[in-house]
């Protein structure tokens, strides 16, 4: 892909570019939040209570399996192209949202909606990489972070805010605009050549990869159209895209023109920041889903309290962005990637001393907050990586890896931490577990147990949290490892192109 000679130096298309791409970060990240606050209304409008949890789970399966698609799409067909499309799908899709009249269509809506954000940041990214150097690129990949860490606060409270002034159509409607705007943006500003490339896209291979990612997703979802999986459906879904995987990677070693290449799987400077995003995925998933447990559950603290506890993971992972941008550039892939993955080991560590000693909720928020400052210099290293590492041709698939593994390694990883929460609980409540998960769903004040049967429960939660948090700790130490693998230093910037 090249960029039409001149226009990547004129400032009016830079700028404009510059907005789309922030533009589709903002709609990205607000509507993986804005949706859950307004889900009482729609539930209620709708009905279809069994199934309202495909109304995320849809489109989370749909967005990560085409992640990398679209990657390797930008890389035959040109980022403007298919930048364009995975806009238009997802307008269509919040249109259609907007238009549901029952559960079953908003879930389809969601799908379709799914299947354009999940080239909205990826393809963004790798714009990003084409268009500006190793400093500009940093800076920019550094406001791309702190917008989509400011959209996904803002999401619960603008969900609700539009849910009461104007109805839960709205929080679907209002990507109208917005999407519009991106796309004419984009159309207008954004020009590039394509040169002719012969390399077909490798169908089956996306057909097998989205399949094996479907099977492994669907198998760590609490629900499936209502009713819990049962043990051997969850095994039969493992063992599906387990399969599918081996077959997919076998495919992949053999043909000429494959949808993921093998060699980016061949060095350490490539593998070690996929390792590293699939890791962190761990990290931002578990902390999100176990620590509002913990204050809720063990704490006695509110859903309001236990939802604000975590809110500093986002907000200083937006502002240690900053930070890295500039820190890459100074000090490297490597040190930048390592100084994150310390302040993760930190926090992770204080997690596990505010369980054994009983800390205060303001101790486990400051203890979130040492979390977040690691994500921004981690999450900013692996991307910046990647793109200095990968050859231009593959650089859209390169990029593209990075949030899906991220995406896949959070949904598996917290799938097995909650199997080994379950198993605590079960040991060390028996049959009174069944009361734990009530607790865990709606707090201390809608448990029907005495004050001392919840003191009980909440101190069994407390212990089999713990182990949680432990492993969290020890992924967290690996990942320091992993980080000692990056590339040191953008020695030979290549050429924007």
């Amino acid at each position: 892909m090249a960029v039409e000679p001149g226009a990547r130096f004129a400032p009016d298309r830079v700028r404009a570019v510059t907005f789309a791409l922030v533009l589709v970060t903002a709609l990205a990240s607000l509507e993986s939040t804005v949706v859950s606050t307004a889900m009482p209304t729609i539930i209620g409008e709708l009905r279809g209570l069994p199934v309202y949890s495909w109304v995320f789970s849809a489109y989370l399966l749909s967005a990560t399996v085409t992640m990398p698609i679209y990657g390797r799409l930008a890389d035959l067909y040109g980022r403007r192209r298919i930048l364009l499309i995975a806009i238009s799908l997802f307008v269509l899709g919040a249109g259609a949202c907007a238009a549901a009249q029952t559960m079953t269509h908003l879930i389809a809506a969601r799908v379709l909606q799914g299947l354009g954000a999940g080239g909205l940041m990826p393809v963004a990214l790798v714009v990003s990489g084409d268009l500006f150097s190793l400093r500009e690129r940093a800076r920019i990949q550094g406001l791309f972070s702190g917008i989509w860490g400011v959209a996904s606060l803002a999401g619960p409270m603008l969900g609700a805010a539009l849910t009461v002034t104007f109805g839960w159509r709205s929080i679907f409607s209002i990507n109208l605009p917005l999407g519009v705007l991106a796309f004419a943006l984009v159309a207008t500003k954004m020009i590039e050549s394509r040169a002719i490339r012969p390399d077909p896209l490798d169908v089956s291979g996306a057909l097998l990869l989205a399949g094996g990612i479907t099977a492994l997703l669907l198998s760590v979802l609490q629900k499936a159209g209502g009713a819990a999986l049962s043990p051997a459906a969850r095994a039969a879904l493992i063992v599906a895209g387990v399969v599918l995987l081996a077959v997919f990677a076998r495919q992949q070693a053999r043909r000429e023109h494959p949808l993921i290449p093998p060699a980016l799987f061949h060095h350490a400077r490539t593998v070690a920041p996929y390792v590293s995003g699939a890791l962190l995925g761990v990290t931002i998933f578990g902390v999100d889903t176990f620590v509002p447990l913990f204050v809720q559950g063990a704490r006695g603290g509110t859903a309001m309290a236990a939802g604000a506890v975590v809110t500093p993971v986002v907000l200083m992972w937006a502002l240690s962005a900053a930070f890295a941008a500039r820190a890459v550039v100074r000090f490297g892939f490597r040190r930048t990637a390592q100084l994150g993955s310390i302040l993760i080991l930190l926090g992770c560590g204080g997690l596990i001393a505010c369980a054994i000693l009983h800390a205060h909720v303001g101790t486990i928020t400051a203890t979130c907050a040492l979390i977040g400052a690691g994500l921004g210099p981690s999450s900013m290293s692996q991307v910046l990586a990647i793109q200095h590492a990968a050859e231009e041709h593959e650089r859209g698939v390169a990029t593209s890896l990075v949030p899906f593994f991220r995406a896949v390694g959070g949904a598996l990883g917290v799938g097995a931490l909650g199997a080994l929460l379950a198993a605590g609980l079960s040991r060390r409540l028996g049959p009174a577990a069944e009361a734990a998960g009530a607790l865990l769903a709606h707090g201390p004040a809608a448990t029907p147990v005495s004050a001392v049967e919840l003191q009980e429960l909440g101190a069994a939660l407390e212990a089999s949290l713990l182990p949680v948090f432990v492993v969290l700790l020890v992924l967290a130490a690996v990942n320091i490892a992993v980080a000692s693998s990056f590339p040191r230093h953008a020695d030979a910037e290549p050429p924007p192109v």
